[in-house]
């Protein structure tokens, strides 16, 4: 099964990952993937750090200054390491009770990103899957998984936070 949180940028979808990970730790469910964390310069957001759910580690993943070789969208320029590294922890979350995915964007849109290591666990999902991203991608996110059982929870929904970690804690 995939869930889907959605909701508008800096709308809380990371914040309520962290909160629904600690859930899911307590329920003793095996967690895997990673969460991205915004990284800060004084009161200036300079990117996001890859924040690894199993080996609790940081890795950066994404900055406003880079390579002109790295792929980019809009201003940030991705690390090459960061993409490989999200790749292989998506490839290791496979056999875990669920993965976690934070968050889908327009570079996985066009096939690239984490997209080719998520792609084939994704269909059938060999695993539960908790895929964070922006309302404006969601159709078309949605068109990609085709007939792909999903749920959708949207940020502006009340207590989306009870009703999305319920129901994971259910189908589990």
């Amino acid at each position: 099964m995939i869930f889907i949180l959605t909701g508008p940028v800096h709308s809380g979808k990371t914040t309520t990952l962290k909160r629904a990970v600690q859930k899911f730790e307590k329920a003793k469910l095996d967690i895997g993937g990673f969460l991205s964390v915004a990284v800060f310069k004084g009161q200036e957001r300079t990117g996001y750090d890859l924040f690894e759910l199993k080996g609790k580690k940081s890795i950066p993943l994404i900055q406003r200054e880079g390579n002109k070789d790295w792929e980019r969208v809009g201003s940030y320029f991705f690390i090459p390491s960061g993409l490989e590294e999200a790749q292989r922890i998506i490839s290791r979350s496979k056999n875990s009770d669920i993965c976690v995915v934070d968050e889908f964007g327009p570079l996985e849109l066009s096939g690239k990103g984490f997209w080719p290591a998520l792609k084939p666990i994704l269909f059938p999902p060999l695993t539960t899957f908790l895929i964070t991203l922006r309302k404006s991608i969601l159709e078309d996110f949605l068109r990609i998984l085709g007939e792909t059982d999903a749920k959708v929870f949207d940020m502006r929904e009340k207590d989306v936070y009870s009703q999305l970690t319920e129901e994971i804690i259910r189908a589990i």
